[in-house]
């Protein structure tokens, strides 16, 4: 009976690799959050990054990457698509006006094939886009001052 929980067990252990693959949680810290790949590289096939640290509202993001040794296919960020293109090596994604809820982690798959000494690194920079009320308020101060400057210049 020992025999058979060992083995349970090592065949639980073998199946779960995959899976203990090299996934990170990283915080937002001033609008920026750097990572660094780490080992085991893509492990079958995609590295999940999870992002906290915003709170609700539309950001627009900036992912820049370098790499070496390394395939990228087709990755995406919260579902939305980013094909790497530029230098080989280094890219830089512009994607913007997602939403967060502020609890969600926003989730970067990266996927790709890692080739002997295959490394990667990034920096995922986020900026908050204004609601559309900020900007008719903005508007609504300018005409305000407006309308005060022309009946000053009248009297």
């Amino acid at each position: 009976m020992k025999k058979l929980n060992f083995v349970a067990a090592a065949v639980l252990a073998f199946s779960s690799v995959a899976s203990f693959a090299a996934d990170q949680a990283l915080t937002f810290t001033s609008g920026v959050s750097n990572f660094t790949g780490t080992a085991p590289l893509l492990s079958g096939g995609t590295d999940i990054l999870s992002f906290t640290g915003l709170a609700a509202g539309s950001y627009e993001f900036t992912l820049t990457t370098q790499s070496q040794n390394v395939s990228w296919a087709l990755s995406d960020f919260n579902g939305q698509n980013l094909d790497f293109y530029g230098v080989p090596g280094v890219s830089k994604v512009v994607f913007g006006y997602l939403e967060s809820t502020g609890s969600a982690p926003f989730t970067l798959n990266l996927n790709g094939i890692a080739n002997a000494g295959a490394a990667y690194s990034g920096t995922l920079s986020v900026t908050a886009v204004p609601e559309p009320e900020t900007y008719a308020l903005m508007l609504a101060g300018l005409a305000a001052v407006g309308f005060m400057a022309r009946r000053r210049k009248a009297a």
